[in-house]
């Protein structure tokens, strides 16, 4: 049997002028989750991470613990470039859409249920191309008997997740929008099919001192 541990980067800079870059929160996250990472025995055969700078800054804080040798960067794990989809969304419908944290959530629903319906002209990519990408890459890296660590974002670990339990746009929303930063979601891979076995893992921020620590943006 193999296995896929799936993380979400650390807290990155939301509302910053540069939001792929984490927060010193972030940091925190990504050396937190390395250690609990060590400490509970996991043995990774191979690390894949994301290529933006939120996925190898979450990197380097997990391997502060692991120390691992065979690292790689696969830029098809990226996110999608949300905030260039919102302005796109803007553009076609000639609506702002509201600001703020408050707002987000539903502010990313539309934007993917538009996005999913080919009906955002002049993105760079579309949400099938995203799906492609994100799928072939995790199917590149798995092997069976083999566990491998993904450094990657919300976005690819709810396309994953969708893809398994056969969900439909809606719920594969709410699990990105509900999904830790720094948490781990875990697949089994069984004569070559995917399993989630667990969800949004995050063992080593439920302490008293470290529930500030449990964030979404």
């Amino acid at each position: 049997m193999g296995e896929i541990t799936f993380i979400r980067h650390g807290q990155a800079s939301y509302g910053a002028a540069n939001y792929d870059k984490l927060s010193p929160l972030g940091h925190q996250q990504a050396e937190w989750l390395g250690h609990h990472l060590k400490v509970s025995g996991h043995r990774f055969d191979r690390i894949v991470c994301g290529t933006l700078r939120r996925h190898r800054e979450t990197l380097a804080g997990i391997q502060q613990s692991l120390n691992h040798e065979t690292v790689a960067e696969d830029a098809r794990l990226n996110e999608m470039s949300f905030f260039a989809l919102e302005r796109a969304f803007e553009a076609y419908t000639g609506e702002l859409l509201p600001l703020g944290q408050a707002a987000a959530a539903r502010n990313f629903s539309r934007v993917m249920a538009a996005w999913e319906a080919d009906e955002i002209p002049d993105v760079d990519e579309q949400y099938g191309d995203f799906r492609s990408r994100i799928l072939a890459a995790v199917a590149d890296h798995s092997r069976e008997g083999e566990h491998l660590l993904v450094v990657s974002s919300g976005g690819p670990v709810g396309v994953t997740i969708r893809e398994v339990l056969g969900l439909d746009l809606a719920a594969m929303t709410n699990v990105i929008l509900r999904t830790y930063n720094a948490s781990y979601s875990r697949f089994a891979i069984l004569d070559g099919q995917r399993h989630l076995v667990q969800f949004n893992g995050v063992a080593h921020l439920e302490t008293a001192d470290r529930r500030h620590a449990l964030t979404y943006l």
